[in-house]
């Protein structure tokens, strides 16, 4: 079955959403009757309003037609005869934060947009092309600045435990160079789940940061690799003593 896209509208005079998911990875939404089609595991975008007219976020639906909420966002409406006590909710889980500008309604509206998001609505082409091709550009790329960058991380810092920054501009950096495909198996999100698993991959260290206890310079190309979520699970079987690439892919082409 395939996956539908959806955008919807969200007015911030009547539920502060940013605020929602600076502290929720996991909120419920009303499921209005223009929404009774949208099941479990499809993609939604949220457009916000007026002042701010742009696509925001890119949620995955993980459940619809809830009876009631069960998650405690009531810090976060606003007008609350407009989220409370509605009758019916989906849950929404957050994969993305969207900054850009090409997601402004302007340019929505160059790319296929007919007015303005008024009210819940599927993706249709071109507009559902153009909406992934700003969101594989932003995974995928970076500005021409971060080039020659010199990147630093593992710094350690305290919270309940010493725990090590990561950089994301290095993350980035490194599928730009590498693909989003698992070097140990082949993995493709993308090819398995669609448009869900775009440019998703998850990036390994090949040296672990918890056994340098410094702070380092890291080179992309040298010092990182893609892995799909089980291989990088696998590798890090033990957490004292990680496989290394050439280990790891010896056992799955061995069980093969």
């Amino acid at each position: 079955m395939t996956n539908t896209q959806w955008v919807i509208p969200c007015n911030v005079k009547f539920y502060n959403v940013v605020a929602a998911f600076d502290k929720l990875d996991v909120i419920d939404w009303k499921q209005s009757p223009n929404l009774k089609k949208a099941k479990k595991g499809d993609v939604l975008y949220i457009y916000i309003s007026a002042p701010i007219k742009s696509i925001k976020y890119q949620c995955l639906i993980k459940e619809v037609n809830k009876p009631k909420s069960t998650i405690d966002d009531s810090q976060f409406v606003i007008k609350g005869d407009n989220y409370i006590n509605y009758g019916n909710y989906m849950e929404l889980k957050l994969l993305n934060k969207l900054d850009d500008d090409q997601l402004d309604l302007e340019f929505l509206q160059d790319n296929g947009l007919k007015g303005n998001v008024q009210g819940p609505m599927t993706l249709k082409e071109p507009l559902k092309s153009y909406i992934q091709k700003v969101l594989k550009t932003n995974i995928l790329n970076l500005d021409n600045e971060l080039e020659n960058t010199e990147y630093v991380e593992g710094k350690p810092y305290l919270q309940y435990g010493i725990k090590y920054e990561r950089n994301q501009a290095l993350r980035n950096e490194a599928i730009k160079i590498h693909g989003t495909t698992c070097k140990v198996c082949g993995f493709d999100f993308k090819a398995k789940y669609g448009d869900l698993g775009e440019g998703f991959i998850e990036v390994h260290h090949l040296k672990p940061m918890f056994s340098i206890k410094r702070e380092i310079k890291v080179n992309p190309q040298k010092d990182l690799v893609p892995l799909c979520s089980n291989c990088h699970k696998m590798i890090h079987r033990n957490a004292k003593q990680p496989l290394t690439i050439k280990e790891l892919t010896e056992i799955v082409n061995h069980n093969s």
